[in-house]
């Protein structure tokens, strides 16, 4: 392989089709210089086409009207005969007897990857190359030691091939862990390409031949090694390649065939076809599609995204890859999407020492052989070389051994004071285990005595918390039967009911009755719960802890700690504290998203075909477009409940969309709104303080934990805090 190319050509061959790119790396920046293709008779690979050792048994030129004629170089017109000459026209030649002979002149026919060839600098750059996937072979994972790999070749190959070194194999990073893969068989494409740099008598240089899978999810991972969270799609749709690679956190984890029979499917006939695929393999909705290939297409990208609102689908896109096309980068992408491998291989061998690309070859050992250019020859020197190596790594390995034993008396002096005041110190915490066991006596006595006492106060602590969770709820009347509590109460809804009874301990709803107060639908209910008890022995415990660092917030039915309280701390943000790399938070889970109110839509027609509408806006991410819908829907229905939802979903978009300010204006209406929806509000709140990388944005979220426990919301906050002290602390 060459080190760090500056120019490389990426052929590909998938069924009856062959597509090439040629790229030329300047720094960070990587330059498309030319791509084409052909189109074969017939697939070189099918049974009855395949001949061993000639790719141009099946080659049947292609008509005029179908080759790209205009780059190539004919030279000087001027020089050429006015008239073609004829090929077939009899010429005679003289013999040494004096007779003449008649001659019939072969006529010359140039095969279609010719033509295609010449038109590059094949000689400037690398060449990267595909291998069919029908003469793959695969041994069991795991199965990577030298003894399973030699034992592996041993069953899968003839003698004759061994000899012949027509055979590739390696060890490749595959979904399920490390496999090794061997190629045997001819490979087509390259046997016609050596042909043509034989023919052109041109020096070319293979830079390895990869397997269409690796190709395609080395690349995928490459281009996308900034969103790597959650899971992910790409599916590939060529000529016969049409397979749906699984990514879970960055990571490839199955590999889906699509199995489609027609030669030009539909964007429906795909779409369900690829459902049938997941659905089989139990792999969860993605949250997110890339598609490439042949038959990826625009109308195929809309119709998968109008299926799924919460999918965000598009092409595969190349961020550092400049073409020169830049008003419709939808267009230059789509223009693309057929070429993904060609550039996966060109790619990979512009950017070999990459870490998401494997380093598999299956370019045959004759060849790298043929490549190599340093060649020694002075065995002296060899010799010579190796005795000077002997005799430094046999000094080196004595001054280390040296310098070893010195090191460990350091460490015996140094472990010996250790254990000697280790001694003393363990004789101290013999005398604090004494004193702690006479703690636990003395608070085992004090628990004894307190049990059953001020069960009240934490009863009203429980309602209180619970209540305040769930607005507009009351309780009406409250009395206590024997050792439990029945409370009558009404709720704005009927699901709050449930969830009240949920907090409470070994609740029991009586009845749930509609009733209607000022033209409002409430719920009066009436449950019974048993009598909380308080946790003495936790009290005693914290009222002897340490003050914490941070003040945690107040849950329901529990004592804020005394010594805090006494204290007068005020409280200090972690984040004032902490470094972190603020910025936009992956996206929130669809389970805990706002939803709309079905019973609102569906008395009005009009209005569920606007929310249809502004709901397809956002999905495909068209921010004139989706802010556009959101202000009809706003001022055709300023009465409606869903209106704090549109402002939501719109300032959500935003801030995905890394319009931080501009989602924060379009949010201030809901925070200080009291619906349904604030709590979501609160936590986009929380979510563009990070963003913008204020230092309250902790307090932000430790407050929606604390006032709603139970909703969606609060439990994105936990998530959220979660991966931002895990993985985004500096």
């Amino acid at each position: 392989m060459k080190k760090n190319p500056k120019e490389a050509f990426g052929i590909f061959q998938d069924g009856e089709s062959i597509r090439m790119v040629h790229l030329k790396k300047d720094g960070a920046d990587t330059y498309l210089l030319g791509m084409d293709f052909l189109t074969l008779e017939k697939d070189w690979y099918k049974e009855e086409a395949v001949v061993i050792g000639d790719p141009d048994a099946d080659y049947v030129p292609m008509a005029e009207d179908n080759l790209e004629l205009s780059n190539l170089d004919f030279g000087d017109l001027d020089d050429l005969p006015a008239t073609e000459p004829d090929y077939d026209a009899p010429i005679t030649l003289d013999d040494d007897s004096g007779e003449m002979e008649e001659i019939v002149q072969p006529r010359m026919e140039t095969s279609p990857v010719t033509l295609m060839l010449s038109k590059y600098p094949m000689s400037q750059g690398v060449i990267a190359l595909n291998v069919c996937d029908h003469n793959l072979q695969k041994d069991e994972y795991g199965a990577t030691k030298k003894s399973d790999i030699k034992k592996f070749r041993k069953a899968k190959l003839t003698t004759a091939q061994r000899k012949a070194d027509e055979w590739a194999s390696c060890v490749v990073e595959a979904e399920a862990g490390d496999q090794h893969w061997l190629h045997t068989g001819p490979n087509m494409l390259l046997d016609a390409i050596i042909k043509y740099g034989k023919t052109a008598n041109s020096k070319l240089y293979f830079q390895f031949v990869d397997a269409i899978d690796i190709a395609l999810t080395n690349f995928y991972s490459y281009l996308n090694s900034v969103e790597s969270s959650g899971v992910r799609l790409f599916v590939y749709l060529g000529k016969e390649s049409r397979k749906a690679y699984v990514f879970s956190d960055g990571k490839w984890t199955h590999t889906l065939p699509i199995y489609i029979t027609q030669d030009h499917p539909e964007p429906d006939i795909i779409y369900s076809k690829l459902a049938l695929a997941l659905d089989s393999a139990q792999i969860e909705e993605p949250s997110s599609i890339v598609v490439a290939g042949e038959y990826a297409t625009r109308q195929l990208v809309d119709y998968m995204a109008a299926q799924s609102a919460s999918i965000e689908v598009s092409f595969l896109s190349y961020p550092n890859l400049i073409t020169g096309e830049t008003e419709n980068p939808d267009y230059e992408r789509e223009a693309l999407a057929p070429y993904a491998l060609a550039l996966a291989l060109a790619y990979k061998a512009l950017n070999l020492d990459s870490k998401y690309f494997c380093k598999c070859n299956f370019l045959p050992i004759k060849i790298l052989d043929s490549q190599k250019e340093l060649r020694v020859v002075w065995h002296g020197f060899i010799v010579l070389s190796l005795i000077f190596i002997v005799v430094f790594i046999g000094t080196r390995q004595n001054l280390l051994l040296r310098r070893e034993g010195r090191v460990a008396d350091m460490q015996k002096s140094s472990l010996t004071f250790t254990l000697n005041r280790l001694k003393a110190e363990n004789a101290v915490i013999e005398q604090l285990n004494s004193e702690i066991l006479k703690y636990k006596e003395i608070t085992f006595e004090v628990v004894d005595r307190l049990e059953g006492k001020n069960r009240w106060t934490e009863l009203f602590n429980l309602l209180n918390g619970s209540f305040n969770t769930y607005k507009d709820s009351w309780i009406s009347n409250l009395r206590q039967a024997d050792n439990r509590i029945a409370i009558t109460g009404v709720c704005s809804r009927r699901d709050y009911v449930s969830r009240l009874a949920d907090t409470l301990p070994q609740s029991r709803i009586s009845s749930v009755t509609r009733a209607r107060i000022r033209n409002r639908d409430v719920w009066a209910f009436e449950m019974d719960f048993a009598m909380p008890e308080v946790d003495w022995a936790g009290i005693i415990e914290q009222e002897y802890q340490p003050p914490p660092e941070d003040i945690l917030p107040h849950r329901p039915g529990t004592y804020r700690n005394r010594a805090i309280s006494r204290d007068n701390r005020s409280p200090i943000s972690t984040a004032a504290r902490k470094s972190y790399r603020y910025g936009i938070l992956p996206r929130i889970r669809d389970d805990l998203t706002p939803g709309p109110i079905e019973s609102e839509l569906n008395e009005n027609p009009a209005m569920m075909e606007a929310y249809r509408n502004f709901i397809t806006a956002i999905s495909k991410g068209n921010m004139l477009e989706y802010r556009f819908m959101a202000h009809v829907f706003i001022n055709e229905y300023p009465e409606s409940k869903m209106l704090s939802m549109i402002r939501w979903w719109t300032a959500y978009r935003l801030y995905v969309d890394r319009d931080i300010l501009q989602a924060r204006y379009t949010l201030q209406p809901n925070v200080k709104r009291m619906d349904d929806y604030q709590v979501y509000s609160l936590l986009l709140e929380a979510r563009i303080a990070f963003a913008l990388g204020e230092p309250h944005f902790e307090d932000l979220f430790q407050n929606l934990i604390r006032q709603y426990p139970k909703s969606p919301a609060a439990t994105q906050a936990r998530l959220d805090l979660k991966l931002i002290n895990e993985e985004l602390i500096r």
